[in-house]
């Protein structure tokens, strides 16, 4: 059956769709979860029945959260949208038809932002909702487009709140016994399992056990084995291959009962690929290698490599401590510290400057290199350089980072080093509106960093959770209401995978958990995202001690990969 409401949607726009109408393929009709699942039922898997609030019924309801968000922000958006009556005659179909379905139900959000992973646990899902109840719960997951977390989100990946229509679906609520998510990765398919329902597991609670089912043998995990059974895994393994055979997916939310597995949410979740890699070779594991490492993450970016890395090398021990302002011109002190940082690079390498500068250029792309112990040998050759004008430099270049915050080029001084030297210039001088820029993205000195960690810090293993290498800084996160102290390409460490900590990939190095599994949605989010992610770390192996007190002291290599975790002081 469908109902058509012409009041406050398009004309005759269907409002209810059965999840088995061809209609409800459409991401733009049913939203991602619900099209896949749509597209599932209609190649024959074992999906509930269920119904769809086409995205077009949320419009006016997004439409009055974003006015709301103006003038009320959060929660006025949440209340307003959530007290907006649905359009007549919807209600009163809505209650009948989900009663069709059994009682109880559970109501979730189905977003057109939900096809991609990062946006994964964005969304409110209501459990145990009663027929007459259904409409009310309709209303609230279209509200949680407005919470603070999701908008931190819309910030992140620069989305405008309510601009994304949102479908509901509804189905029959399940009591089951074994439940969990899966994905196929190569030939095998990883299947990550709890007890019951598996709400615990994708929200970060519970760390589930894992097993690897391969296409022509038995299942591989004896804790998963034990707690379901290999028949019960291979089933599970040999749907979501069907899944992928049939629509496409390749990863999958599913559930066991009296009645066999049922599929919960259907994916093809998209990796954007790791930027780097560890710099395997010897001559990494000395004081040279992790001097160097230290000063680039003092100092790094364009304007650090620029007008610091060259002559600094010269004592990379000498200058980590941070200079302050100065009382002059920004401009000024662009110039001076620039004419200053050249005559300093001649001093320290004893060469003509535009000598000096090439060659310092030259080295420290060979310490990045395939052969970094030779380069590392040249640089400690080099001469001290003169202390007061080193340090003449380091508060002209903390004027110029002060201003550009002044300026609202970016938030934190230290987004500004990773300016070119002439995009400041432009931005002191007016020459360019400005933008604020307060994503730094990937370093070339990251796998560097990581090599230098790796080769000399202690580390703990964990479990895999989002493949890649990347190093940052500690910056424990308590919960998502104390992110203050972040800062862009940090490590963030979490007791629990929850996903309100999503907004915080998008600008994060990596992502480390000493609580929950693999099976979260955060690490879907991590993995779309390439943000490398290891779960279930005793991190205090590695930084000897409690990690919420040693946020800043640490720098950490992350290997998704192998799930394994290095730190060394920061």
């Amino acid at each position: 059956m469908v109902v058509e409401v012409a009041e406050r949607t398009h004309p005759r726009s269907p409002a209810l769709l059965s999840l088995d109408d061809p209609r409800s393929n459409d991401p733009a009709v049913s939203g991602a979860k619900g099209a896949w699942l749509a597209r599932g039922i209609e190649a024959g898997l074992p999906i509930l029945p269920g119904l769809v609030v086409t995205a077009a019924v949320s419009r006016p309801h997004m439409a009055i959260g974003a006015d709301a968000l103006s003038r009320r922000g959060s929660g006025g958006a949440r209340l307003e949208v959530s007290q907006q009556p649905l359009a007549d005659p919807l209600p009163t179909e809505l209650a009948r038809m989900a009663a069709e379905l059994g009682d109880p139900l559970v109501v979730r959000s189905s977003s057109v932002l939900e096809g991609g992973a990062e946006w994964s646990g964005a969304f409110t899902s209501y459990l145990e909702v009663h027929p007459e109840e259904v409409a009310r719960a309709v209303a609230g997951c279209w509200a949680s487009a407005f919470g603070v977390s999701t908008l931190e989100r819309h910030i992140a990946a620069d989305t405008e709140p309510g601009s994304a229509p949102m479908a509901v679906l509804i189905q029959p609520a399940l009591d089951p016994d074994f439940g969990g998510v899966a994905r196929l990765e190569g030939e095998d398919v990883l299947v990550v399992a709890v007890e019951g329902s598996p709400a615990p597991l994708v929200q970060g609670w519970e760390p589930g056990v894992q097993a690897r089912v391969p296409s022509d043998g038995a299942p591989l995990g004896a804790p998963a084995v034990d707690l379901m059974g290999g028949k019960r895994l291979e089933a599970v393994a040999g749907i979501l291959r069907e899944a992928q055979a049939t629509t496409g997916a390749t990863a999958c939310e599913w559930a066991i009962s009296d009645d066999g597995v049922c599929l919960l949410q259907l994916m093809r979740p998209v990796s954007a690929g790791s930027e780097s890699a560890i710099i395997d070779v010897p001559g990494l594991e000395g004081d040279p290698a992790r001097d160097l490492a230290r000063l680039a993450r003092r100092y790094p970016g364009p304007l650090g490599e620029s007008l610091v890395l060259p002559w600094a090398v010269g004592d990379p021990t000498g200058f980590l401590d941070p200079v302050p302002a100065g009382n002059i011109d920004p401009t000024e002190a662009l110039a001076m510290a620039t004419q200053d940082a050249t005559t300093l690079t001649a001093e320290v390498w004893s060469l003509p400057k535009p000598k000096a500068v090439t060659t310092a250029r030259r080295l420290l792309r060979d310490v990045r290199g395939s052969d970094p112990a030779t380069a590392l040998e040249r640089l400690g050759g080099l001469r001290r350089p003169d202390p007061d004008r080193a340090n003449l430099v380091l508060g002209l270049l903390a004027t110029v980072r002060s201003a550009l915050v002044k300026a609202g080029a970016v938030t934190w001084p230290e987004i500004a080093w990773h300016f070119d030297p002439s995009q400041v210039g432009d931005i002191l001088a007016g020459r360019v509106p400005v933008r604020k820029r307060d994503r730094i993205g990937f370093d070339r000195w990251e796998p560097f960093d990581a090599a230098v960690t790796v080769a000399g810090g202690r580390w703990a293993a964990g479990t895999s959770a989002a493949p890649g290498i990347a190093s940052g800084r500690l910056c424990h996160i308590p919960d998502s209401g104390h992110t203050d102290h972040f800062r862009p390409r940090d490590v963030v460490v979490a007791p629990h995978p929850t996903p309100n900590l999503a907004p915080l990939l998008w600008d994060a190095a990596a992502l480390v958990t000493t609580g929950g599994g693999p099976g979260a949605h955060l690490f879907g989010s991590a993995r779309a995202l390439a943000i490398p992610a290891v779960c279930g770390v005793r991190l205090d192996e590695a930084v000897g001690g409690d990690p919420a007190g040693s946020g800043g002291c640490f720098a950490l290599a992350v290997d998704g990969t192998n799930g394994a975790v290095y730190a060394r002081e920061w």
